[in-house]
């Protein structure tokens, strides 16, 4: 019995061993198959199969296929006359094995407050390559600088650093090999005169194959480059990996970075010193200009004519691409490759800011160093790049081997640097970009403007890119103009509006990397409130522009019960702004009568382009070919988006009304008229409909450019019935051009169109028209009498002089650079204290005795820039004395009201 007992007790251990064997294997499997679908960290995806060093170094070839079926590099190999290659010419052999490491990040590292590489995570094996030219008298020194940055400040290990040493007699310096040895670094020396960058390449991917995986980053630095990556926080704020880590975990695969030029005070081209760090030795930052910059983009074409691509400078990517098509050194081995033109990489996949590389070219190796660009570029029939980098060396020449504006022409100097912390960083948060509105219209013109600064730079984050954005903004000489994605889904039946999440993990990490001084929100919807929280707790300043009055389109819709909570909604997100910036007088009194404080009001009016809107546009055969247009025949012009928050319906039932008067022959006076309506739109279908028995309505659809221009002035007048617009830029461009205007009695029209002076306010009216009898009134007047519209005609014209965009965007800078964020724009910061906030708390009484304002007596009297800037904080006046009066004028009239 015991016996039996004790077999039958064994026999039971072991099935409740086996059980747990299996339960403990099924388990791994799980985690093991999770990891790779949660973490992208599968072997059977990240392996690099298709380039696997299995074969010799002399036999092997990096120029493979992929499992796709694509070939792995794309890079152009240039016919270089670089003479025979000797026997004894090539690597000499690794000094040790590379064996980079997966880093772990410290625990109380956050680089950008979440993702996964947070609590001590092992992220991707970063690999940092570079080359070290070892007949050159400063190589020691700028190798130590290298190593240094990157081990020590960088937090990449030794062990991750690959070196090669080019030696034209093959005995490489032992100082060299021994300040490697000491950090632990792996090198290889490669003999010979020639070091071609094709071989260079294939060198690095061949040591590379066996020991990283296709998700594993890789940084091509020059020996002179230094990466700087986004602060985080923590034991490691500094971490290359750490960041590449965060890039990693949000999805990223690439990441340019823009070289910033060190030079020393007085520009002379200064022997480094081992003592003393380059930040000292090399304090200036700079950016040099085309004329100086010809390492990092040569021009483009070669000997055959063939046109070479320009993108920009990728300093760290993912393994999966071939290092060839990526990016060739600057300083080291000759250039016979040329990156590919565009790699396979989805745009979402690059990191939107480009990272700081201080570039320490300027010293006392550059003419030396720049002689030997020239023979390679020279060898390699590029003869214009050859050219370029030989007149660098006579320029340098002529200036004893200095570096200024005579030698570099385009140079600018820290606070001209983008990067640098001087530079103002805008960073502009919106939903629409490419979709043509007025909103889109006026923050690209603002984009381009800034892009034509050397003093700011602007990152657009909106759901509404275009290929077109990102390929300029990734682009060599795009600095000044970034660009990132959002994640949104079309608005429910307006599909060509957007609606968009709030700030995701990716835009909060991008936004963070870029540090913006100001973030310019252009919605108030989910992504402007979220994007107006963070520059909350980030301290940023917040400038929200107001666009659109939302409150009023729900009549439209007939949903008028919810203006109220909408306009609370409204109200609560423009008091988080630190400055609402405001088109005209007539906007501000609108959100200060919905809760919002004037003293956040500043001034962001609208420019208009006198040159392009003229009367001198007007073309007669324009108007004959497009608009059909018969002698003596008016027109009457609509020119806007087709919605019914326009005003569309009172102009359709004021044009049928207009034809059935002229049909009926009760006005014999009105001369014969044709109606032509430009613009694209939703209800476009329902104008055609409402409009199709009318053979005088022409639709020309949308239209732009030149064609918009011709289409103003071709009219004769501007019919715009619209009750709900903030700034009707329509109507300012119809002015500029000639055009009469007849629009309704609100606030923002008043504030434009000077009644029976540049035109015809019509009051009485209903936003659902019943009665369109003042409409017709006002069309019939303007035809009859051509005397008074030639006259409005002048005035129009005369009013909208001095309403540049010049002084537009000067007036959102002048908002920008007032703005302190948690206090009022207005009136309690004095303009010489504006660097002592904290004496100023936001409850502190006034202390300005004069409004804030930009004095400008260039214009007209009754220019449009003074007109609607009146009582503005930031606004135009002509004088101080103007400003006083106006202000003393408001004080009374809020007098009396509060009396009343």
């Amino acid at each position: 019995t015991t016996t039996t007992t004790t077999t039958t007790t064994r026999a039971y251990s072991d099935r409740k061993r086996r059980r747990g064997m299996i339960r403990f294997v099924l388990a791994s499997m799980c985690a093991y198959a999770m990891y790779g679908v949660v973490f992208g960290r599968s072997a059977a995806h990240h392996k690099l199969s298709a380039r696997r060093a299995d074969a010799p170094w002399e036999e092997w070839d990096s120029r493979t296929v992929a499992r796709d079926g694509r070939e792995m590099m794309q890079a152009m190999r240039l016919k270089c006359d670089l003479g025979e290659i000797p026997r004894k010419t090539g690597f000499r052999g690794v000094s040790r094995r590379f064996r980079p490491r997966r880093v772990k990040t410290a625990k109380t590292r956050s680089m950008f407050g979440f993702g996964r590489a947070v609590s001590g995570d092992i992220v991707a094996k970063t690999a940092l390559l570079t080359g070290v030219n070892a007949d050159s008298d400063d190589s020691l020194v700028m190798l130590n600088q290298f190593l240094t940055h990157y081990i020590d400040h960088g937090k990449i290990p030794a062990e991750n650093i690959y070196v090669v040493i080019h030696s034209k007699d093959g005995d490489a310096p032992k100082e060299i090999q021994k300040a490697l040895k000491k950090r632990g670094v792996t090198h290889d020396v490669y003999a010979g005169k020639t070091l071609r960058h094709s071989e260079l390449s294939r060198y690095w991917q061949f040591q590379l194959a066996n020991v990283m995986d296709e998700e594993d980053w890789v940084i091509l630095a020059d020996i002179d480059e230094h990466l700087f990556v986004p602060r985080g926080s923590g034991a490691d704020k500094y971490s290359i990996p750490g960041f590449l880590a965060d890039a990693d975990n949000l999805g990223f695969e690439l990441v340019n970075g823009v070289w910033i030029d060190r030079i020393s005070n007085d520009g002379t081209l200064s022997k480094v010193d081992s003592k003393e760090s380059f930040h000292t030795t090399f304090p200036r930052q700079c950016r040099v200009g085309e004329r100086c910059d010809v390492r990092r983009s040569p021009p483009n074409t070669n000997n055959e004519g063939k046109p070479l691509p320009r993108e920009g400078m990728v300093i760290a990517h993912k393994l999966k691409f071939a290092i060839s098509d990526v990016r060739c050194l600057h300083d080291f081995a000759d250039d016979d490759v040329v990156p590919a033109a565009a790699l396979n990489i989805h745009q979402d996949n690059i990191f939107p800011v480009p990272v700081s590389v201080q570039h320490y070219q300027w010293h006392a190796g550059t003419v030396p160093q720049l002689r030997a660009v020239a023979k390679s570029y020279e060898k390699c029939g590029l003869s214009a790049a050859h050219d370029a980098a030989q007149s660098l060396v006579d320029a340098l020449e002529k200036q004893q081997l200095v570096v200024n504006e005579k030698s570099c022409p385009a140079m600018a100097c820290s606070a001209s640097v983008t990067n640098s912390p001087e530079a103002r960083r805008i960073a502009i948060v919106t939903t629409v970009w490419e979709h043509v509105d007025g909103v889109s219209r006026t923050m690209k013109r603002f984009a381009e403007f800034i892009r034509g600064r050397d003093d700011a730079s602007v990152l657009v984050m909106s759901p509404d890119l275009a290929e077109r954005d990102y390929v300029r903004a990734n682009s060599y000489d795009s600095v000044h103009q970034l660009v990132a994605p959002v994640p949104a889904i079309e608005a429910p039946g307006r599909p060509e509006y957007k609606m968009a999440a709030p700030l995701q993990a990716r835009q909060r990490a991008v936004l963070e990397a870029y540090n913006p001084h100001v973030v310019h929100v252009a919605a108030p919807d989910m992504l402007g409130h979220s994007a107006v929280r963070w520059a909350a707790e980030v301290g940023a300043c917040s400038v929200c522009s107001y666009h659109t009055a939302f409150d009023t389109y729900l009549q439209y819709y007939r949903v008028s019960l919810l203006t109220s909570p909408l306009r609370h909604l409204l109200s609560g997100f423009y008091q988080l702004c630190d400055v609402v910036a405001v088109p005209t007088y007539a906007a501000a009194e609108h959100l200060h009568s919905i809760g919002v404080p004037g003293e956040k009001m500043g001034f962001f009016p609208r420019g208009v382009n006198r040159t392009l809107y003229s009367p001198e546009m007007r073309d007669e055969q324009y108007r004959r070919d497009i608009f059909g247009v018969k002698d003596k025949e008016l027109v009457i012009l609509w020119v806007a988006r087709i919605v019914r928050e326009k005003g569309l319906a009172s102009f359709v039932k004021t044009i049928q009304a207009l034809d059935a008067l002229a049909d009926s022959g009760k006005d014999p006076e009105i001369p014969p008229f044709r109606v032509v309506i430009a613009g694209d739109g939703p209800d476009l279908e329902w104008v055609r409909s409402d409009l199709q028995r009318l053979d005088n309505v022409v639709i020309l659809g949308h239209t732009g450019g030149a064609n918009l221009a011709k289409t103003y002035a071709a009219g004769d007048i501007f019919f715009f019935p619209s009750k709900t617009e903030v700034i009707p830029n329509n109507l300012i461009e119809a002015m500029a051009s000639g055009l009469p205007v007849v629009t309704d009695d609100v606030g923002v029209n008043r504030a434009i169109v000077q009644d029976e002076v540049s035109g015809i306010i019509v009051k009485n009216t209903e936003p659902i028209p019943g009665d369109v009898t003042n409409y017709v009134n006002a069309l019939v007047r303007l035809m009859k009498d051509r005397k008074l519209a030639e006259r409005m005609s002048r005035a129009a014209v005369e009013s909208t002089v001095g309403l540049t965009w010049e002084r537009t965007f000067g007036s959102l800078l002048h908002a920008y650079d007032r703005c302190r964020p948690g206090l009022p724009y207005a009136r309690h910061i004095p303009y010489d204290k504006l660097d002592k906030p904290e004496l100023y708390p936001t409850n502190s009484d006034a202390t300005e005795e004069v409004r804030d304002v930009i004095v400008d007596a260039d214009a007209p009297d009754n220019s449009l820039l003074y007109r609607i800037s009146k009582g503005i904080t930031g606004g135009y006046v002509k004088s101080l004395e103007i400003a006083r009066q106006d202000d003393k004028t408001t004080a009374n009239a809020a007098a009396a009201a509060r009396a009343l």
